[in-house]
């Protein structure tokens, strides 16, 4: 049997976490200096019982472009704000922030739009060898 323990994005990196299962069972996890958890990870395995972690899916704010310099100046502009940025094939993603979306719509026009994705830290992108996600 699986039992998933649904998490959000910035949570992948908590050094702990006390949360119910689907199935209603109290997991508490403390992971002092542990890998961040991976959507679809089997955090607990026995003969009667898995249980998985699933990233809840956020709304997210999408540049849809193959522009590098469109790329590069996006962001820029969302670096300046510290705000972690994913890459899935040919979108830059971040999670939904009210105030930027906006200005970045203003600026992008029709290549900016809000969609729900899965931030999962296997696309986060890296800056000088360390993930933007914490």
């Amino acid at each position: 049997m699986i039992d998933i323990l649904h998490i959000d994005w910035y949570e992948v990196s908590k050094t702990v976490l006390s949360r119910q299962t689907e199935g209603g069972r109290l997991v508490r996890l403390y992971r002092a200096g542990a890998p961040r958890l991976e959507n679809g990870e089997i955090i607990y395995s026995s003969p009667e019982l898995n249980i998985q972690i699933q990233i809840k899916p956020c709304t997210c704010i999408i540049l849809k472009t193959d522009d590098l310099n469109t790329i590069a100046h996006f962001s820029f502009d969302v670096g300046n704000r510290h705000l972690p940025l994913f890459w899935f094939e040919d979108e830059v993603v971040l999670a939904y922030d009210g105030q930027l979306f906006p200005a970045l719509k203003e600026q992008y026009g029709d290549r900016v739009l809000l969609d729900m994705r899965v931030l999962s830290p296997a696309f986060a992108l890296q800056n000088f060898g360390r993930t933007t996600v914490r």
